[in-house]
């Protein structure tokens, strides 16, 4: 009987330790199906220098009457050429709007990885404040399905008006496994999630077989500030605005006119343990 518990434990380490392996090796191709690029680049486009050294590909659709602007990061199966009509409606229902490429979308250089992300979007952060002279406490992240990533991660760390997530995971294994069962898990949003204090717009589809609802909701407990959600029953993934257009802009038109005129500080990074 040892002997069959022995080979058992033995054919259980020798398993986990090929899945390790093996999601080391592939897990930024899974993460990232980079599409062929949508679009080539206008005169006059914004390139963002990274502090990793690429150039990230930008468009920047100004609104003159808009009380914030909107920085927005896109899914792991799109670029700024797709995500274009996107990006003119939230214009039109009153935001002016920043989005940007991931490393390897688009025409942005560089290799789609988990720090390029965060790299990225940090580049697009320092443009609005620095170049474009927005406060912070009139930027509001938008991260759609991996977009959520790197605008929790930003969120957590950095001053911000308002955060909007859509479709976001608590990492990005656990879309797979369901638990962390792996040490080097990539986009850790739950573990994060507290840190941020801006208030908090959740948008999730109760249908979502990509990334299941139950993800939207432990984010949502998750976070410590004013929150609110926008549940969708009956849509998936990739249809939220499709199926209730007139909830989808009226909520967000809620939540920008909600928003404080200041904003709170952002708690220090610490090390958080995540479910």
């Amino acid at each position: 009987m040892g002997s069959w518990l022995l080979l058992i434990l033995v054919a259980v380490i020798a398993a986990y330790c090929g899945l390790a392996v093996m999601t080391w090796l592939v897990a930024d191709l899974m993460i990232f199906p980079v599409p062929p690029a949508s679009y080539t680049d206008a005169p006059g486009q914004p390139k963002l220098p990274t502090a990793d050294g690429n150039r990230i590909t930008a468009v920047f659709l100004p609104n003159p009457q808009a009380s914030h602007v909107l920085l927005f990061g896109h899914g792991n199966k799109q670029d700024l050429g797709l995500a274009g009509e996107r990006l003119r409606q939230f214009r039109d229902h009153g935001w002016a709007v920043l989005a940007y490429d991931y490393p390897g979308y688009g025409t942005s250089t560089g290799k789609p990885s988990e720090a390029g992300c965060h790299a990225a979007l940090a580049a697009a952060y320092t443009f609005l404040t620095s170049i474009m002279g927005f406060p912070p406490e009139k930027i509001v992240l938008y991260g759609l399905s991996l977009g959520a990533g790197p605008a929790i991660d930003l969120a957590s760390r950095e001053p911000i008006g308002g955060l909007i997530t859509e479709g976001a995971f608590l990492s990005a294994f656990r879309v797979i496994t369901t638990w962390k069962i792996l040490p080097w898990d990539r986009f850790d949003n739950l573990g994060k999630m507290p840190r941020v204090r801006a208030p908090l717009l959740s948008i999730h589809a109760t249908e979502d077989h990509t990334v299941p609802f139950h993800h939207g909701l432990a984010l949502h407990a998750a976070h410590a500030g004013p929150k609110e959600h926008f549940w969708v029953g009956g849509a998936g993934h990739n249809n939220i605005l499709e199926t209730d257009p007139a909830g989808y802009w009226d909520v967000l038109d809620h939540f920008r006119q909600s928003l404080p005129t200041t904003i709170s500080a952002v708690t220090p990074a610490r090390s958080t343990a995540s479910a």
